[in-house]
């Protein structure tokens, strides 16, 4: 049976649908994924890709996100007026660290990437630009809900959220992740080992804005065996001051 939403609500389910993995589906398949009628999908893809929200692959004939869609993306990307400035700090840290660098921020409660640097790829262990991230594995989530605000409401949050397990290490321990986010707050910087990811290894530093509130992090990524403790503290540094200087522009 169709979902009881309006013609509205069907078109956004639709565009949300684009933005999840295998990020292509044909009019049938958002139907079965999405529980909506064909014929009713097939009419809301026709008016998005006559605005080219949606485009058709012409080998296999499913649809993906159309240049206008990603024209509106972009505007939210760039929305932030010294985001050029902040990419340019990304870019110069993973240029001095030799590993992928990526920064993320908080948006009405959700941690999206906005931007991951290619200019060094030793090994690619990058994310896409939009993906979100949950708050209990991965230097991104972990460093970003350490400070959450108001901080009362913190356990909270955890103790209502869907813990994900995605690797042995990944903490799903409401206790143990309340933990985790006070060495967060007592370090400065958190670490990622292999908890989103067997064989990744992640370091994430916070940016504030000028009101001293969490806006993002700036984060680490690179393959375990690839780095030893050494560089580990000195990755952490290099971070930690990118992070600081991002600060500077953010209002």
């Amino acid at each position: 049976m169709e979902k009881k939403l309006t013609s509205f609500g069907k078109m956004i389910e639709i565009m949300k649908a684009f933005g999840e993995e295998p990020f292509s589906y044909s009019a049938m398949e958002l139907s079965e994924k999405l529980g909506l009628n064909r014929t009713t999908v097939h009419r809301i893809i026709a008016e998005l890709e006559a605005e080219m929200l949606v485009v058709q692959n012409l080998t296999d004939k499913k649809y993906s996100i159309g240049p206008a869609m990603y024209h509106i993306g972009s505007r939210y990307m760039y929305r932030n007026s010294n985001f050029l400035e902040i990419r340019t700090i990304i870019d110069k840290i993973a240029m001095e660290t030799k590993q992928n660098i990526g920064y993320t921020v908080i948006d009405n409660g959700k941690i999206i990437n906005l931007y991951e640097s290619e200019i060094t790829m030793p090994m690619r262990i990058t994310y896409r630009h939009g993906s979100y991230f949950p708050i209990n594995c991965g230097a991104y989530g972990k460093t970003i809900t350490a400070y959450h605000e108001p901080m009362e409401e913190l356990e909270k949050v955890v103790r209502e959220a869907d813990l994900e397990k995605r690797t042995p290490n990944t903490i799903v321990d409401p206790d143990k992740l309340l933990e985790e986010y006070e060495k967060i707050r007592k370090n400065g910087f958190a670490i990622s080992d292999e908890e989103n990811m067997i064989g990744a290894f992640g370091i994430g530093a916070p940016i504030f804005n000028s009101s001293g509130k969490i806006h993002g992090c700036v984060g680490l990524a690179a393959v375990k065996t690839s780095i030893n403790e050494e560089d580990i503290s000195r990755l952490i540094e290099i971070i930690k001051k990118g992070a600081k200087d991002i600060s500077k522009f953010v209002v």
